[in-house]
């Protein structure tokens, strides 16, 4: 710097307020670009070295199912407000149920599996705030579909691909190595890739994927539709029973509430407004507006008539099950499984749909016309139990060897060279501690009481993974149309 030249102090000085946060968004901005962003290799792994062939494989026996072999992992999260003054067997109980009925919960920390902020601690610590919660486990992932991906589109901007049923986008739940991006990572090669916007698990289609910041930015799936940057989507869904409008458009503007997020239950209520079109249309049809004009249409013009909705016709229990149609759905917000439960209202939910096609949960009227007949919370203890771990548990009534305990896990009672496995607290006699410091011995201990390994769960079949609903078309401008196949479910 010369003699000449202003220091840095002062150059803060003569800048206005409005220049320094000019200066401030692009150094956002360049630190943005730079991220590494989508799905990484985790450093919280006790096995760290995974590769494409140490993680999948295709089982012979369900070739249709993309398996991955269980490995070590580390669930990592930092305190709640509601664990604050609680000890951690407490919190394991009520926040964790499934994990201390793996193994006796003293086992689990005098051998340090749980550790508050890397150190081992005593069941009795008291949770508060900052404080990082680890437990070390031996996951099991769910199987997903096995079904390439279709790529549409690969340039220098965007990644788009038809995404198959039952893969989530990006790790969740119990899911990490089956999802979109890991997929993408370990198999395509394709990493770095930002998510524009988010399709259910259970949804097929269109998934876009920018590969910079900029034009991230560029898609807004939030936008309202006079946005220049809104995004136009279509869908198509096959439904249970006749639609009766032919040529006409319904329009459902109910809003919509969660009653559950650990389960992402949506209903009809709330505040929350918005708008869902709907025309039933014909594989024909489909089939001649992409041959024709490239894209599928869906405008509103003269000669669509919206309907009036009755609420006297068209009752959910007097529609004839052996019938299906084929349903456009046009949303014009983005809530929550918005389609999925605005076609439960109008009586015609998805064929397949595990969630708002269950009439034995949510009541004869399967929700129509948002008339529940059971409270939420039958509603979610029952779904709870539908798709909980232990309702996948497979009960071999042939064998008389083997009987299920209160915990819905297997006793073997066998002589001779056969292992006994022990699977409740109050049958666990000899008590085993580990040198914590050793990894062996840590997962040698953790596979030995492990709940996936001691017990033998059915597999999901495939039609268990498909649901009839796909995103077909999103178009971003006139110029920028995304458009996919028509899945095989739609030939009706």
């Amino acid at each position: 710097m010369t003699d000449n030249e202003p220091s840095r102090k002062q150059k803060f000085r003569q800048e206005t307020k409005d220049e320094r946060r000019v200066q401030f968004k692009e150094r956002r901005r360049k630190k943005a670009e730079s991220k590494l962003v989508g799905f990484r290799q985790s450093t919280h792994y006790i096995d760290s070295a995974l590769t494409n062939e140490s993680i999948y494989y295709i089982d012979p026996e369900s070739p249709k199912l993309r398996k991955i072999y269980p490995y070590f992992f580390t669930w990592i999260t930092h305190a709640k407000e509601r664990w604050y003054g609680r000890t951690i067997g407490d919190i394991f109980q009520y926040e964790f149920r499934r994990s201390i009925l793996k193994q006796n919960f003293d086992d689990i920390i005098r051998n340090g599996l749980v550790r508050i902020n890397g150190q081992c601690i005593e069941k009795d610590y008291i949770m508060k705030n900052g404080d990082k919660l680890e437990h070390f486990t031996h996951r099991h992932e769910v199987p997903v579909i096995n079904q390439k991906f279709n790529i549409l589109i690969n340039n220098d901007d965007y990644l788009v691909i038809d995404k198959p049923c039952s893969i989530p986008v990006h790790p969740c739940g119990k899911y990490r190595f089956n999802t979109v991006l890991a997929i993408l990572n370990y198999e395509y090669q394709l990493s770095n890739l930002r998510t524009v916007h988010r399709l259910d698990r259970m949804t097929s289609g269109i998934l876009i994927m920018a590969k910079s910041a900029a034009k991230a930015r560029a898609i807004d799936f939030n936008a309202d539709r006079s946005s220049t940057n809104s995004v136009d989507k279509l869908y198509l869904c096959r439904v249970r029973g006749e639609f009766p409008y032919i040529d006409q458009i319904v329009r459902v503007d109910q809003p919509l509430e969660t009653f559950s997020f650990q389960l992402g239950l949506t209903k009809i209520g709330g505040n929350k407004q918005c708008q869902t079109l709907f025309r039933r249309v014909t594989f024909e049809e489909l089939k001649q507006q992409q041959e024709i004009h490239g894209k599928y249409i869906f405008d509103l013009n003269n000669e669509n008539i919206e309907v009036t909705m009755d609420e006297s016709l068209h009752h959910f229990l007097d529609q004839d099950q052996t019938k299906t149609s084929l349903v456009l759905c046009r949303p014009l917000s983005g809530r929550m499984h918005q389609i999925r439960v605005h076609l439960q209202y109008l009586g015609f939910p998805i064929v397949n749909d595990p969630l708002y096609n269950a009439s034995d949960i949510w009541g004869p009227s399967n929700g129509q016309y948002g008339h529940y007949e059971h409270s939420n919370e039958y509603v979610i203890e029952t779904f709870i139990k539908r798709h909980s771990c232990e309702y996948w548990l497979l009960n071999d009534i042939d064998n008389e060897d083997e009987a299920m305990n209160s915990n819905g896990k297997r006793i073997m009672e066998e002589e001779d060279d056969v292992k006994r496995i022990k699977t409740e607290e109050t049958t666990t006699t000899a008590t085993t501690t580990i040198d914590v410091n050793d990894d062996n011995a840590v997962k040698e201990y953790i596979k030995e009481h492990c709940y996936e390994c001691l017990n033998r769960f059915r597999e999901p079949s495939p039609d268990d993974l498909v649901m009839f609903l796909h995103a077909l078309q999103y178009k971003i401008s006139d110029a920028t149309t995304f458009t996919s196949p028509l899945p095989e479910w739609a030939q009706i």
